[in-house]
């Protein structure tokens, strides 16, 4: 699988997923949409679990499909109006957006390590070349930033439209809600997809740069 869709995979699952669990129990089997809902949310959360397991680490996504698993299994117990259970994925959406933004004051942003793979493909005069250009580079370190500035505000403006767009329909309405929440995320990675190929691409040069100039002395 090539590295970019290996990285919208989680993205396409959550939009599709829940969907096709609840059309299947809810319109399949007769069950009730409050319920259609948890088991397409817990299936989500159990695809997260697995990758996490099969990276063999807990890092910090890894402990947001904690939190997620957590806050399924509380909300089958808070209320059986499924609305709330449509805000589960903007919460989940929200935390990831606060934590991208948290990086650019602590550590390096979230954008450098989850940008390498894209911008090196994993070859060593690359990696070498990214690592120092983010030690030397105003530039390429305020694209960096940026990227990862726009990531996690896009994820915040997902999470309040989601949570709109749910409560602007009845309990009645379930499926158009479940829907038409799925649409802001949509938005908001082509918006972001498109801003960070833009931004990359203007200091690709300056990586290039480092790269021959590594190769030069090396």
């Amino acid at each position: 699988m090539k590295p970019r869709i290996r990285a919208l995979a989680p993205f396409l699952l959550d939009l599709v997923l829940p969907v096709a669990v609840y059309y299947l129990l809810h319109n399949g089997f007769g069950l009730s949409p409050f319920w259609a809902l948890a088991a397409g949310g817990l299936a989500t959360a159990v695809n997260a679990v697995v990758t996490t397991v099969h990276r063999g680490r807990l890092d910090a996504f890894g402990g947001l499909v904690v939190l997620e698993v957590a806050l399924s299994l509380a909300l089958l117990f808070v209320s059986d109006d499924p609305r709330v259970l449509l805000l589960k994925p903007a919460f989940y959406v929200a935390v990831g957006g606060l934590y991208a933004l948290g990086t650019l004051a602590v550590g390096r942003p979230l954008v450098y390590e989850s940008g390498k793979p894209f911008a090196t493909k994993g070859e060593p005069r690359m990696v070498a070349a990214y690592e120092r250009c983010w030690d030397t580079s105003p530039p390429f370190r305020s694209a960096i930033r940026s990227v990862t500035a726009v990531w996690g505000a896009g994820f915040l403006v997902d999470a309040v439209l989601r949570a709109v767009i749910v409560f602007r329909f009845p309990p009645a309405q379930v499926l158009d809600s479940l829907l038409l929440s799925q649409a802001p995320l949509l938005a908001v990675l082509v918006l972001v997809i498109v801003y960070t190929r833009l931004r990359m691409r203007r200091v690709r040069p300056i990586l290039l740069r480092e790269r021959d100039r590594l190769a030069a002395v090396g």
